[in-house]
């Protein structure tokens, strides 16, 4: 195919991905069935891999990356005034920001606590879990209250998230020397809608685990020590990269105790035994969309008692998780890859698996030249399937077959992609070739 052709069919693949997202923002102000965005968002995915490949023929690097950043822009405005329509967890994000900017303090005091009732108000009505105390690290929260500064608006966060989503593809673009990798971040439908639309800072987790991941591979350990823990003070995920500090012990040591620091609000104001807990109510009761969880838990429901088989299962999980950690430290296997086989670890054993939580994983993915996360950010949309009955009568159900299609989908793409995450020592400095320039 010609350049000149090619650059016209990518035109018409762009424009059909902003179509489909105009139609997404203006049937969530109408209030459309999330089933009916969910089908416009996965729709958007057609013509984002179409131009995907097209990009190959009909862009240079430098016409990439500007449209890597325009196209973020352009189509995460058209998502920033729609409201978000397929998670809530935004509203809480304003509450947050809001009880900090008044002196109050989240992490100690749960949204129907009696002494907030004079700050109910439109927003507090929208949170989810009105009797648990805040789950996210100080880090986020310094986010929620600078978006109560910025105004308090459903719109500052949301921007908040969209700025995340462009720092995230431009340090991938940075660090990987990969225009094309940043390109598809950059148009990724789910990390669009899940920063643009539902305000979901996630993806800023994604692009600090990946920092870390190459400053260690440059052996800049100080430098990883920070970036690992920025991911800690956002989400818990961030912990993931703290193993692979372990060659320097000294960095290994003062970065865990960092960690711990910023995780200790979580946990001190409301012990996780407490009922009104959010952490702790999230690691021991909280289940959706799972893959191989659901075969420890299984497990243990048939050799544990009633009252003991959902920890039982959640502790087997842990132990799998810490296998796999000790077997990439063991091996010293490449930062990059260590990471991305963690997550990957995480996702597939979480008992919990968010579309959102996919931003972790893409770049770090991308940046490998992988594209089994692109697929699973495609079929996790089937996760939003049960929202239609949850507004209609509060009853979350996902088909048993819509996981099983999800996660048979993902394992095929694994197999199929060379770039997969493996435990097997390699030689090289990483899993792509880093650029020089950048943490030197």
């Amino acid at each position: 195919m010609s350049p000149s052709r090619a650059r016209s069919l990518f035109v018409v693949c762009v424009l059909l991905q902003g179509g489909a997202f105009c139609a997404l923002a203006m049937g969530a102000r109408r209030g459309d069935p999330p089933s009916l965005l969910t089908a416009y968002l996965a729709l958007s995915f057609l013509p984002y891999g179409g131009a995907l490949v097209l990009a190959r023929t009909a862009l240079h690097a430098n016409q990439v990356r500007q449209v890597a950043v325009l196209g973020a822009i352009a189509f995460g405005g058209v998502l920033l005034f729609a409201p978000p329509v397929f998670s809530d967890d935004l509203y809480r994000y304003l509450w947050e920001g809001r009880l900090w900017l008044e002196g109050l303090n989240p992490y100690r005091l749960p949204p129907n606590d009696p002494s907030l009732a004079p700050l109910r108000d439109e927003v507090w009505a929208k949170i989810n879990n009105k009797p648990l105390t805040s789950i996210y690290p100080p880090f986020s929260q310094a986010l929620f209250a600078l978006g109560a500064v910025l105004g308090g608006g459903a719109w500052t966060l949301k921007l908040l998230a969209l700025l995340s989503h462009l720092f995230a593809v431009v340090t991938l673009d940075r660090l990987s020397g990969k225009p094309r990798a940043a390109l598809a971040l950059s148009l990724n439908p789910l990390m669009l809608s899940e920063s643009a639309l539902n305000g979901h800072l996630d993806v800023l987790v994604g692009a600090t685990l990946l920092i870390a991941a190459c400053a260690l591979a440059r052996r800049r350990f100080h430098a990883g020590a920070l970036a690992a823990c920025v991911a800690v003070g956002i989400k818990w995920i961030g912990l993931v990269s703290l193993p692979l500090l372990w060659p320097k012990k000294r960095a290994f040591l003062s970065a865990s105790l960092v960690a711990a620091l910023l995780l200790a609000p979580v946990l001190w104001f409301r012990m996780p035994s407490d009922p009104a807990s959010g952490a702790g109510q999230f690691a021991a009761r909280w289940r959706g969309n799972e893959g191989l969880f659901a075969l420890f838990d299984w497990f243990a429901h048939r050799f544990f008692s009633e009252t003991t088989a959902d920890v039982a299962a959640r502790a087997l999980v842990a132990a799998a998780l810490a296998a796999i950690v000790a077997v990439a430290v063991a091996r010293e296997i490449s930062p990059l890859r260590a990471s991305r086989v963690v997550v990957w670890s995480v996702l597939f054993l979480s008992p919990q698996v968010h579309p959102w939580y996919l931003a972790w994983l893409l770049p770090m993915e991308l940046a490998s030249g992988a594209r089994a996360g692109l697929v699973w950010s495609a079929v996790v949309l089937v996760a939003y399937v049960p929202l239609d009955r949850w507004l209609l009568e509060g009853v979350w159900e996902m088909p048993l077959w819509l996981q099983v299609f999800e996660y048979l989908a993902v394992v095929v793409a694994l197999i199929a992609d060379p770039r997969r995450p493996s435990l097997s020592p390699s030689g090289r400095d990483g899993d792509f070739p880093m650029n020089s320039n950048v943490l030197s």
